[in-house]
């Protein structure tokens, strides 16, 4: 009894809504279940087995799987760029696609023969050609392919609108090219709204009926498919038509059923074992003997990038249609804190860095390198950028277990899967999370799966680390010691952290930018924070930013943010 009450929970759904619903499954089983009542057994053997009954299953079977198929080859594709593209008369392309949902069947049938008959323009070149469609079982597949194509651009268009494309940007900015990115991310994520889409496309063309007898006409083995067998033989024999009908009823909800097993299934596969712990030299990380506690050896900052005192992350960028107007420059080989009121532009100024959004002017150089010069013309794609953005949500690829979504980024930068299974396990191990290797991303913890996310940025040696109040979702206690354990790995390293938090800033930081309406208000090393304050303030009272900055400041406890001013 306890059991079975622990399993109920609390519920927020009104009980009335039963009521409806009761109403609405009443409302399609119970014709189903007349039917079945009319039907007489000891003739339903011989009526399925008849051999024009099999051939008209056999070819509605033949014909939806095809019609699917060519549904899906199709359809995803434009499904997916009408979700992730605008363009020019995209309304109406949209509009003209889910059409035939709208039409009566005999009228979809009717555009098709005007279009492919043999005395249409197209359909006589066709035949001219001896590949005549009208009449031929061609032409039923060409029907449920007119009448099932917009299940399947609905069914991509809803899943990717639900889902969004922050993994594909995060893919890329780990260098992944937009063709890995698409068949290791986008595909698999997708799968659930491919396979309903590929389900709701071969059950409207295996139910299809006034197209196919439009256009294909009702030649038996040829375009008689079960819809139009049941339609003939209604009149003559009624028992045989109820028979026909319960046959495609059955089939269609067992291929449903077993459809539907896999995109409801929480893996694709079973997760492979790989060497997480296993320690190997590798060229693109050395670990080295620093140490962090119970989190095992930190790794050491690259030493292959040249690194000087006057080199300087640059970044001057205009956006109006945000606000944004900045002249930045922060030093390479530290970290820099961003803070600022909600909305004031900060993970603006991160997107822009990426390149998941554009301005209108502007440049970033990171020491002698151009990532971007838009006077110049170069706005480089994201995977080619050398920058990483770790986000608040970690965004790990659920698809993928934890060593190879650490090895992603290796991968796609060319290492051999097992050399980059080697690299991520002992990335994962020097932050203390090796354990985990194994593990899907469901299956970790909060804090487990920011400092996840950290060694899959890690590894990839970025040019430029961002990390967008990485912090914030975690506990106290776990915040303390993911601080301390970005504090190691991210020394020596040219780091970008926009944060709400005082104690990120002091233990993280070695400059602080204050943003304010998409501007740098103030920009001064910590520790001569409270200086530059007052210094400041003695100047414009009134500079923007000035009441948060105060009330930043005087949130640090210890004095070492705005020492001076105390």
């Amino acid at each position: 009894m306890t059991n079975t009450r622990r399993r109920r929970g609390h519920s927020t759904v009104p009980t009335w809504l039963w009521i409806p619903a009761g109403l609405g499954i009443a409302f399609l089983l119970v014709p189903i279940i007349g039917m079945i009542a009319r039907i007489e057994p000891s003739h339903l053997g011989e009526i399925i087995l008849a051999p024009e009954s099999q051939l008209a299953m056999g070819l509605s079977l033949l014909t939806s799987v095809i019609a699917a198929l060519v549904s899906v080859s199709i359809g995803f594709p434009l499904g997916y760029l009408l979700a992730t593209r605008t363009f020019r008369g995209q309304r109406v392309v949209r509009t003209l696609i889910l059409l035939p949902l709208v039409l009566p069947p005999v009228v979809s049938g009717l555009a098709l023969l005007y279009t492919w008959g043999r005395t249409a323009f197209l359909g006589s070149l066709l035949t001219d050609m001896g590949l005549g469609l009208a009449y031929t079982t061609a032409a039923v597949v060409f029907a449920q392919i007119f009448v099932s194509l917009p299940f399947m651009v609905m069914s991509v268009e809803t899943a990717i609108a639900a889902r969004g494309q922050d993994f594909e940007l995060a893919a890329a900015e780990l260098g992944a090219t937009p063709n890995r990115v698409f068949f290791h991310i986008t595909l698999p994520l997708l799968r659930q709204g491919i396979m309903t889409g590929a389900i709701l496309c071969f059950a409207r063309a295996l139910g299809e009926f006034g197209a196919t007898l439009t256009f294909a006409g009702s030649l038996s083995g040829v375009t008689r498919t079960m819809p139009l067998q049941i339609y003939l033989v209604r009149e003559s024999d009624p028992q045989s038509a109820i028979a026909l009908s319960l046959l495609l009823i059955a089939v269609a909800l067992v291929i449903i059923a077993l459809a539907y097993r896999s995109p409801h299934a929480p893996r694709l596969r079973a997760p492979s074992s790989a060497p997480a712990a296993e320690a190997v030299e590798a060229t693109t990380y050395r670990p080295g003997p620093s140490s962090m506690g119970s989190g095992g050896p930190a790794p050491e900052a690259h030493t292959e990038r040249v690194r000087t005192e006057t080199a300087a992350v640059r970044l001057s960028a205009r956006l109006p249609e945000r606000g944004i107007n900045v002249d930045l420059r922060m030093p390479t080989g530290t970290t820099t804190a961003i803070i600022g009121r909600n909305g004031a532009g900060k993970s603006s100024l991160l997107q822009l860095m990426t390149g998941a959004i554009c301005a209108e002017s502007g440049s970033l150089r990171v020491g002698d390198e151009t990532i971007f010069d838009l006077d110049a013309n170069k706005w480089p794609p994201v995977h080619t950028r050398g920058i990483v953005h770790l986000a608040q949500n970690p965004l790990l690829f659920p698809h993928l277990n934890v060593i190879d979504n650490v090895a992603f980024g290796l991968r796609a930068h060319g290492q051999q899967t097992e050399d980059a299974r080697r690299i991520a396990g002992r990335m994962l191990s020097s932050l203390g999370v090796g354990h985990c290797a194994d593990r899907r991303p469901d299956a970790v913890s909060g804090g487990q799966a920011a400092r996840i996310a950290l060694a899959r940025a890690l590894v990839t040696d970025p040019k430029l680390l961002l990390l967008d109040e990485p912090l914030s979702a975690l506990d106290v206690d776990v915040r303390v010691e993911t601080r301390r354990v970005l504090g190691q790995v991210l020394s020596g390293r040219s780091a970008v952290i926009i944060t709400h938090d005082v104690d990120d800033v002091t233990a993280l930081a070695s400059t602080l930018v204050l943003i304010d309406s998409g501007s740098v208000a103030v920009s001064a090393p910590v520790g001569e924070v409270g200086a530059n304050l007052s210094a400041t303030s003695r100047q414009s009272p009134d500079f923007p930013g000035h009441d948060f900055l105060q009330s930043f400041c005087e949130g640090d406890s210890e004095g070492i943010l705005c020492s001076r001013s105390r």
